[in-house]
Formats: C-alpha cells, sequence, structure tokens
C-alpha cells in the first residue's frame, strides 16, 4: 500500500467491458476517458456537481453520448477515501455507499518480439 495520501477522484462506469477497442484505449488512456479530477479547493458537498460536469465535459468532446471504447455512461463512483465511496445516477441521485473502491487500471504494450500485444489490466 502506498504511503502517498488519497486524492478523491471519480470513475464513469460504462457499459461496454472489454471495450471495444484496446488501440483506442492504448491511444487515448483510459484515464483520459473514463476519470474525472476534483478542483479540491471546493468542499466535498460539490463532488457530485464537480463530476456530472466531468461527465458532460468528456461526453461532449467525445460526440455526446459515448466515450471512444467504452460506450454509454451507466452510472459514477465517487471514490471518497480508500475503501469508501458513492455510486451516483447520471441524474446525481445516489444510488450505492460502498466499502471499495473503484480504479481505471492501466493499458500497456509490449512490442520487444515485434508483435504489440496489447492489454488493460484491472
Amino acid at each position: 500500500m502506498s504511503d502517498d495520501p488519497f486524492i478523491p477522484y471519480a470513475v464513469i462506469e460504462t457499459g461496454n467491458w472489454p471495450p471495444t477497442s484496446l488501440m483506442t484505449i492504448w491511444a487515448l488512456g483510459a484515464a483520459n476517458l473514463k476519470r474525472i479530477d476534483f478542483d479540491l479547493s471546493r468542499p466535498e458537498d460539490t463532488y457530485i456537481e464537480q463530476t456530472l460536469a466531468g461527465l458532460q465535459a468528456k461526453l461532449d468532446r467525445w460526440g455526446g453520448k459515448e466515450l471512444p471504447s467504452f460506450g454509454r455512461p451507466l452510472s459514477i463512483i465517487i471514490n471518497l477515501e480508500p475503501n469508501k465511496g458513492i455510486r451516483i445516477g447520471l441524474d446525481g441521485s445516489i444510488m450505492d455507499h460502498l466499502d471499495w473502491t473503484m480504479t481505471i487500471g492501466s493499458a500497456s504494450m509490449d512490442a520487444g518480439s515485434g508483435k504489440a500485444p496489447l492489454r488493460v489490466d484491472e
């Protein structure tokens, strides 16, 4: 476990898993598509508002309804602290209180053998 302080953030839950194009995820970055960072100078009670604004900004950037390769947003997990969060609906309503943290994972590519397998780690 890291000694770094936990920084709250949100992760968009989407309809497609696995993503439809791993190359898209590798090129754009899963975090760029699914993670929403907060303005931590604002109070915690603005996290839902910030999350919804962040989701809308991402949808606007990518065409309005879906995130590339991940599809339509279904809900959003707001990670408040390690092993504590909330799941909210796209209308901002709280759906669940969670005792876990959602991570995005990482994508990697290995071209050492002349092949370029790509995987998304959870």
